[in-house]
């Protein structure tokens, strides 16, 4: 079959298909030339397909999950950029501080390894000479003490994808001492 054919058969349900998908107007043909490209090198090189339809879906859901995978990829990047304030202060710096100073050292010590010093969990596991089952268990614990301190605190907005929006420091509490020192040497504020 060639090329026109198969295309003009296709096209507008795999628009359909990928614009229900992506919900991007730009994103869905820039998805369609791709697939269309793909069709063509497949056609020019006499690859035998026996159901063009199933293929061409194929491809698309395949251009789909990249399509996603890449605005994964570039929403963590842009979250590991907003973690540093104007003044190049990275806000980990104050979660180090706080992991160290006010979790249990049994939760505190398996979560600062785990996020801040980015070692797996079975390298953690080694150095405490603990099971890791028994450190996924404390970095999941600590991690939910974390939330509970920071959440006594502070009122957090988030928007529907799950990204903090605004946070706001309750009337009700007290920063400690130590913790504001803390913030003012990294130059935060709440």
């Amino acid at each position: 079959m060639e090329f026109d054919t198969i295309w003009s058969a296709y096209s507008n349900y795999l628009s359909n298909f990928v614009m229900s998908k992506v919900e991007n107007k730009a994103q869905t043909e820039d998805i369609l030339q791709e697939i269309g490209v793909k069709l063509h090198t497949v056609l020019s090189q006499d690859v035998k397909i026996r159901n063009y339809k199933t293929w061409l879906f194929q491809v698309a859901r395949n251009l789909i999950i990249d399509y996603y995978r890449k605005e994964n990829a570039k929403k963590n990047r842009e979250r590991s950029y907003s973690v540093i304030n104007q003044e190049g202060t990275c806000v980990c710096d104050l979660s180090s501080f706080v992991i160290q100073h006010y979790l249990p050292t049994k939760y505190g010590i398996p979560l600062f390894k785990s996020d801040i010093e980015k070692k797996s969990q079975k390298v953690i596991a080694e150095e405490l000479n603990i099971s890791v089952a028994a450190t996924k268990s404390r970095i999941q614990r600590a991690r939910v003490k974390l939330k509970e301190l920071i959440e006594d605190c502070v009122t957090i907005t988030y928007n529907k994808g799950g990204t903090i929006i605004d946070y706001q420091l309750k009337n009700t509490c007290k920063i400690p001492n130590e913790l504001q020192e803390e913030m003012k040497r990294l130059n935060l504020t709440l």
